[in-house]
């Protein structure tokens, strides 16, 4: 696949809101900022190329896998003088796709050379507030590969902003008070045993279970917890003993569980098949359904955390299935673009509370932080509860401190909810 490279020139202030697609040639840091497509499904894609008079047999041959993956999103991130394209499947990022150097002429077209072939594309773009248009104006490129790509990308959708280039985390003031360190002296590990697949009745995966001591008098409050791709495997015994090592299962094998905590854990294994790295929104339902069926669990006290992976995966259940079942959620690193674009403000029917290191490269900060502050401006309807925490200079792993509890309640936010 030829890559083309892109960039703009030394482009470094904040990108400024306008009342309409901008007339000066190459503003200072008019583009600056991460600006992504909705959630584009092969009909949409399919027919940006049959405007240009191009089968979608050549979208096939380049996306093959739409069998499992329902849309794609793709982000153009444009900072201090570089153009870097990223593509997400349902939360997956595919990495960059390109990145270079361009000129932006004084009629504000872009001015953009194949890698391989050398060929010049020039590109029409204008901004208009928040939304970014990026158009196919002449293009020299006769492997026609190239251009469908372009088509594809470019002018199936206009590109909305996701992250200002001077965005910084949000205020401590916004998150409550710290809680106290967990208890010590906790017994949790003898309560917390695996349920490989095919043994217990009923059960669509394997899973890591853990029973609170006073579950017999339950009722009990629910938290289903996903693991991040690491975790992945078969759902058998060996597999998911290299689950029990992780977030909250870690936490409850290594007796940092409090015994006073009155939740049912119950941790799913997701067989890692490409594309589908991470938890489907039907596969978390399912074995919801299942747990409401098998255990007793107070229904109106479901709750969901993930990280990584995992976390990509809530976002996306919560989009399909919303409050249905859900009380509320906690996404650790997820990616929840995909989720709010398709769900828009009624994602708000359920309370969730985001955390993100301001430095993760595996899933960028924008991954959380647009779901939220989407959600925080909703009216119609108002979002129930919607917080995201970000951690200052931290990377991927911030779920380790945020699951230990020593500086965010977590489980009492958890349990103040209720549906």
């Amino acid at each position: 696949m030829p890559a083309i490279a892109l960039a703009l020139g030394a482009c470094t202030a904040a990108p400024q809101a306008s009342s309409g697609p901008s007339a000066t040639p190459n503003p200072q840091g008019a583009y600056d900022g991460v600006w992504a497509s909705k959630p584009l499904t092969r009909a949409d894609l399919a027919a940006a190329l049959a405007a240009r008079g191009i089968s979608d047999a050549r979208l096939d041959e380049w996306t093959p896998d739409w069998d499992q993956i329902d849309y794609r999103i793709f982000e153009i991130d444009i900072a201090e003088g570089r153009w870097l394209m990223h593509e997400n499947a349902e939360g997956i990022d595919f990495g960059v796709q390109w990145a270079g150097d361009f000129e932006v002429t004084a009629t504000n077209q872009v001015v953009a050379q194949d890698d391989e072939f050398k060929c010049p594309v020039t590109y029409d773009v204008a901004r208009d507030g928040d939304a970014l248009t990026v158009r196919i104006a002449t293009d020299a490129c006769t492997d026609p590969d190239d251009l469908a790509i372009q088509t594809v990308i470019y002018e199936s959708s206009p590109f909305h902003l996701v992250q200002a280039a001077n965005w910084t985390p949000p205020s401590a003031s916004f998150e409550p008070a710290p809680s106290t360190a967990p208890n010590e002296q906790s017994t949790s590990f003898e309560r917390q045993a695996l349920r490989p697949i095919g043994t217990v009745e009923g059960a669509p995966l394997g899973y890591v279970e853990y029973l609170p001591p006073d579950y017999d008098q339950g009722p009990s409050p629910l938290i289903v917890f996903l693991h991040g791709s690491g975790e992945s495997g078969i759902g058998d015994e060996s597999a998911l003993a290299v689950l029990a090592q992780e977030g909250l299962p870690g936490l409850i094998g290594r007796n940092r569980w409090p015994d006073d905590r009155p939740f049912v854990v119950l941790a799913p294994q997701h067989a890692e098949e490409p594309p589908s790295f991470c938890m489907e929104a039907d596969e978390i339902d399912a074995f919801l359904r299942f747990a409401l069926d098998h255990y007793n669990i107070d229904p109106s006290r479901v709750y969901l955390t993930g990280l990584s992976c995992g976390a990509i995966g809530l976002w996306n259940y919560l989009a399909a299935h919303g409050n249905e079942l859900a009380a509320a959620a906690v996404p650790i690193a997820g990616y929840g673009i995909g989720a709010v674009e398709l769900a828009g403000c009624e994602l708000g029917r359920v309370p969730i509370w985001a955390f993100h290191g301001s430095a993760d490269e595996n899933v960028f900060v924008r991954g959380d932080a647009y779901p939220l502050t989407a959600l925080q401006g909703c009216t119609d309807p108002a979002p129930v509860d919607a917080r995201l925490t970000v951690y200052p200079g931290e990377k991927h792993d911030v779920w380790t401190e945020t699951y230990r509890s020593t500086r965010y309640d977590i489980y009492g936010w958890l349990l103040s909810h209720h549906n």
